[in-house]
């Protein structure tokens, strides 16, 4: 797509990080009584969330896999076998994610949440085939290449955290009776070696920042769209409000679960946000032609 502009302008960045800062601020004083508020563990809706909030990463894989193999040189043999076999890969990694996933999170048949993960996932093929039709294949392999690397970098960088973190969950505090609250400055923890030598899981002490929430912020990728079909310019800010709107409902359902404070995801927000924001500006900065 000529002229190019970036889905998400600097007033929106500016705009997250005010957001996020403001929430960091307030939960740093009614993280536990909001929490404790909203606390519902067996709530249909915040389960169905749990399932399916974090999706928009898996199915991210599986819609970059297919675009790596809709847009896979033909000029280059090699490199095309490489584009095709890699996103075969990642399409098979994606699909297996989005249907076994959920089992974790909802008291719903396997066999049922798997079906309905494959539905998902031919549904993302055959949207992302059709969005492809008629794009250069650079495009469609830049689009490619950077829904995989938002979500391989806020996986990471949330990951990271988590572990050297080790923030107890919100969950864990209310049913266990010696694990107590804790602030999310706080680095670490005597609690952590103590719980889980009497057999408390080491996810119990991974709330601080949200993975889901970080998952779930990758849904603005839909802003890459119009990239692929420009004729669908007129309705990418809708797309990212979707983005933006569907990351606040995970957000939210995450605290009723337990299993994050509002400090939790507010920085998955912020890593979610900056992994789409730093990463697409980069990839599709338009190239200046230099004068001679």
């Amino acid at each position: 797509m000529n002229g190019y502009t970036p889905f998400l302008s600097r007033r929106t960045l500016y705009g997250a990080l005010a957001v996020s800062a403001a929430l960091l601020a307030l939960g740093s004083f009614v993280d536990f009584p909001l929490s404790s508020a909203l606390y519902d563990a067996s709530n249909p809706f915040a389960m169905f969330f749990a399932a399916y909030g974090a999706m928009p990463a898996p199915l991210g894989c599986v819609a970059a896999g297919t675009l790596f193999v809709c847009g896979r040189s033909r000029s280059h043999p090699v490199w095309g076998m490489v584009q095709g076999v890699g996103g075969v890969l990642l399409l098979i990694v994606g699909a297996m994610l989005v249907c076994f996933l959920p089992a974790l999170y909802l008291p719903v048949s396997p066999a049922l949440l798997a079906g309905i993960g494959l539905v998902l996932c031919i549904g993302t093929v055959l949207i992302v085939r059709r969005l492809a039709r008629g794009a250069a294949p650079a495009s469609i392999t830049r689009v490619a290449l950077a829904i995989l690397l938002v979500i391989l970098c806020e996986l990471l960088v949330v990951n990271v955290i988590k572990v050297c973190w080790g923030r107890p969950r919100m969950r864990l505090v209310v049913n266990h009776p010696e694990a107590y609250f804790f602030p999310w400055w706080q680095w670490g923890t005597p609690l952590k070696e103590l719980l889980m030598a009497t057999g408390v899981a080491a996810d119990e002490f991974k709330s601080f920042p949200s993975a889901h929430t970080a998952n779930a912020a990758t849904m603005l990728l839909l802003g890459l769209i119009p990239y692929l079909k420009p004729q669908l310019q007129r309705y990418q800010k809708a797309l990212v409000a979707f983005g933006f709107a569907w990351t606040a409902v995970v957000a939210l359902s995450r605290i009723m679960l337990g299993a994050h404070y509002l400090t939790d995801t507010a920085v998955g927000f912020l890593i979610g946000f900056l992994s789409v924001y730093l990463l697409c500006g980069a990839i599709f900065r338009p190239h200046k032609k230099t004068k001679l």
